[in-house]
């Protein structure tokens, strides 16, 4: 079976200042198209055959078959057979063997290092696939050993081969490896080969890559692409895939990898959240674009959150999700109308509306839904409502904020009682030992709340709120502990809270005027995002467009935009979730912890491109060494966009690039 995947490749960006990217007419894509055993590769593909012309066979063992040989612009000649491997010398072959002549602070050659296979284009080095890595060489005894220590992310290479564009192409027992410039692109797994055994490379007069493997042959190739054309390309795949009555989320596929035969839509447990991230990023899009196109799909999903709080019956409080008879009916997955809450036990986690006939609401609404709500309410108000639109939404956000000011700063659902992580209440932060760890970041969401209610109503009784939380319960002090709590560890990060955290301080920056506050809350995002002199572990170390792109709108700081368009463009072309696995690789080093629990938390000590691990959102750590469903899942494009929408929003991004 033929599939097709992508990705873009990370390139320099030349900026002249610290918040604006460059112009440019586009990127190279990465494409790989894999025909998996049985299927036809295109017309008048296959492995061409080595030319070995050069080589003096009758030099060589008789009846020795050659598998690859090589020369040098000065004549050199390698040649690796079955019955041996030689080198030219003179007017004669002679076993090739490790150098035995050695200049002074030549690197040494492991006397374990085999060579399986020889490659070059008729230039100045040779390069050899060995078990310890890359040899290159002028075809005399003096070597270098390319190898893991130099980024190569495995180095037990079984073939190799160099094409006419200079990039070296490796293939090993675990997937291939491209060499441009000095700078090393994985493939592994599906998302890139049929198969993980490489045996033979080849590129063609297009550059285009064909890798031989264990399942099959993939085709990996680029394509000129902007980030204006990816954009529209995952909002396609959004509306095309993830769309279940305006809420986006992620999909099942009923075949593994083949999303053309079909999806499974849920209703997810994070319904409000997701949907409200792809309402900001959509709305920042029609900000910038006034695309009528853009504005039907975002007001469809900014209907479907609205009514999250209509249909529970409960003033002020949004359902999770919401799914109707004939959607269960339909086996669309996720609602299990028997299951309790385990924060409140004497009650089902779904409950039937009292509004609609044949809809169920899922209740125990948390910190995070509420969080994307106010995100979504002030983006969508800003730069998309019209007149009676705005009016609802004004209406919505009062009796939300009221709701949870009314109940103490807590959310309440159809129990009657507080959700289990609904709570932003001085008592909880400031006193209770058990929830106190949440003091940073409950302080920094209430403050949002409040903050864009009170802009949206005008209602001054929400800013004496922010007020008070300020000054008599050190709400504002309170958010300098985000995230820095004492002995803060790599296995301690909740990656979920760095997302939330961040959707909070957007309206939250945007709208604070007072210079001492934001002066306090920029010091805050500092502390999440710059380097720690105490090498705690912050958030630039992730490379995430997202955060990186939302703290420099958001403070004027440098924000590394450079690092932010790469991942951008890194991207991979599906959005399809592969299993993807680095534990494997030579360049990286796992690191564990055993937890009190017993359980083991293991991540990789650097993250890799987006492309090369598992396809996630924000909300999940870029340190796993692995993951993926095997195909059996694709993600909407929310996590992109909403990157990407803010850089151009913010001028980060030039918006036609």
């Amino acid at each position: 079976m033929k599939y097709l995947s992508g990705i873009a490749i990370c390139l320099a960006v030349a900026f002249a200042m610290p918040h604006v990217c460059a112009d440019s007419t586009g990127y190279p894509q990465l494409l790989s198209t894999r025909y998996t055993t049985g299927d036809a590769l295109p017309a008048g593909v296959h492995a061409p055959a080595a030319d070995v012309s050069f080589v003096a066979v009758s030099k060589l063992p008789k009846g020795a078959k050659i598998l690859s040989a090589a020369r040098t612009r000065a004549g050199r000649v390698w040649v690796v057979s079955d019955k041996g491997n030689f080198r030219s010398a003179g007017d004669r072959y002679v076993p090739l063997e490790l150098p035995r002549n050695y200049k002074p602070l030549q690197q040494m050659i492991n006397t374990d290092l085999r060579i399986a296979y020889v490659a070059g284009n008729g230039g100045d080095t040779i390069i050899a696939a060995t078990n310890f890595g890359m040899v290159l060489s002028n075809g005399t005894e003096y070597w270098r050993l390319v190898d893991r220590g130099d980024g190569m992310p495995y180095d037990n290479l079984n073939c190799i081969h160099q094409a006419q564009n200079g990039d070296v192409w490796a293939g090993t027992k675990e997937g291939a490896w491209r060499w441009r410039n000095g700078k090393y692109r994985y493939f592994w797994g599906k998302r890139w080969l049929p198969g993980n055994k490489v045996s033979a490379i080849w590129t063609d007069a297009q550059n285009r890559a064909w890798i031989q493997t264990d399942g099959g042959v993939a085709c990996i190739e680029e394509k000129a692409m902007t980030l204006k054309e990816k954009a529209a390309h995952y909002d396609a795949i959004t509306q095309e895939r993830h769309n279940r009555r305006g809420f986006i989320s992620t999909s099942d596929f009923k075949v593994a990898g083949h999303p053309e035969k079909g999806v499974i839509l849920h209703a997810d447990d994070n319904d409000g959240l997701w949907t409200a991230y792809y309402v900001a990023a959509m709305s920042l899009n029609y900000a910038s674009t006034h695309d009528p196109l853009v504005r039907s799909e975002v007001q469809k999903s900014m209907r479907a959150m609205i009514d999250l709080e209509r249909v529970t019956g409960i003033s002020g409080y949004p359902a999770r999700s919401t799914i109707t008879t004939a959607e269960l009916n339909a086996g669309v997955g996720g609602a299990n109308l028997q299951e309790k809450d385990d924060f409140s036990p004497a009650f089902p986690l779904w409950f039937k509306s009292p509004i609609e006939p044949n809809l169920y609401c899922k209740g125990t609404t948390s910190s995070d839904e509420i969080d994307g709500h106010y995100l979504a309410w002030y983006t969508y108000y800003e730069y998309v409502a019209d007149a009676k639109e705005k009016a609802e939404i004004t209406a919505l956000v009062r009796r939300v904020t009221d709701h949870i000011i009314s109940h103490g700063y807590q959310l309440f659902d159809h129990s009657g009682s507080r959700t289990q992580w609904g709570f932003w209440d001085p008592e909880n932060l400031n006193n209770n030992p058990r929830t106190a760890d949440q003091r940073g970041e409950n302080s920094l969401l209430i403050l949002s709340h409040l903050k864009v209610a009170y802009h949206i109503t005008g209602d001054a009784k929400y800013k004496a709120a922010y007020d008070d939380l300020i000054d008599n319960h050190h709400y504002l002090l309170n958010t300098l502990e985000w995230r820095r709590l004492p002995g803060a560890t790599w296995w301690s990060i909740n990656h979920s809270d760095d997302q939330m955290a961040c959707v909070a301080y957007y309206p939250l920056l945007m709208l604070e005027k007072d210079p001492a506050r934001k002066s306090i809350l920029t010091e805050s995002i500092a502390r999440t995002w710059e380097p720690s002199l105490l090498g705690e572990p912050t958030l630039k170390d992730e490379h995430s467009s997202f955060y990186n792109l939302a703290y420099g709108a958001l403070t004027g700081h440098p924000c590394d935009v450079e690092s932010a368009v790469a991942n951008l463009q890194d991207w991979p072309w599906e959005l399809i979730t592969w299993t993807v696995h680095n534990s494997q690789r030579h360049d990286v080093t796992l690191r564990t912890h055993q937890g009190n629990d017993g359980s083991n938390k293991g991540e990789i000590d650097r993250v890799v491109p987006v492309s090369e691990r598992n396809l996630t959102r924000w909300n999940d750590s870029p340190w796993a060494a692995d993951g993926g469903t095997d195909g059996a899942r694709e993600e909407d494009g929310t996590a992109w966009l909403i990157a990407y929408w803010i850089g151009v929003h913010h001028g980060l991004i030039p918006k036609d690039r």
